[in-house]
């Protein structure tokens, strides 16, 4: 049976938390990985992807997704990743936990990573957030 999602579809959404605020920082880039690496196994039995596939592939795709942000579709292309998870209420709970963890491991408030979050919490069904994340 073939996996519902692709590696690409299950990287990409956490890679954007990670660059979104044109800074990567460790602490996000560590919190990536791990967040990934549940994600993959969670999603679609992809534990054979260990953290050197998952940061060489953020490493691969890096200036693509920065590209991409940055051009006149950023607001397409950030829609339809995030609405690749929809009508699947597992991958969403788990991806918006694993985006809010990236997001809040620099300790650092940004607002394009705050709006991002609200981006994915309102396409994905949520009223509001769970809860308020205060900078430091």
């Amino acid at each position: 049976m073939p996996n519902k999602y692709s590696i690409d579809d299950i990287l990409t959404p956490l890679a954007l938390t990670v660059i979104i605020d044109n800074k990567v920082r460790d602490p996000e880039l560590s919190e990536y990985i791990i967040q990934a690496e549940g994600l993959l196994e969670l999603l679609d039995g992809f534990d054979d992807v260990q953290a050197p596939d998952i940061l060489g592939w953020f490493r691969e795709n890096e200036a693509i997704l920065i590209a991409r942000m940055k051009s006149a579709r950023k607001n397409t292309f950030v829609l339809t990743t995030l609405m690749k998870f929809k009508d699947d209420d597992i991958a969403i709970e788990a991806m918006y936990d694993a985006m809010l963890a990236i997001s809040i491991s620099d300790k650092e408030y940004h607002v394009d990573e705050s709006d991002l979050i609200k981006s994915a919490a309102s396409l994905w069904g949520y009223a509001r957030p769970p809860f308020k994340v205060i900078g430091a």
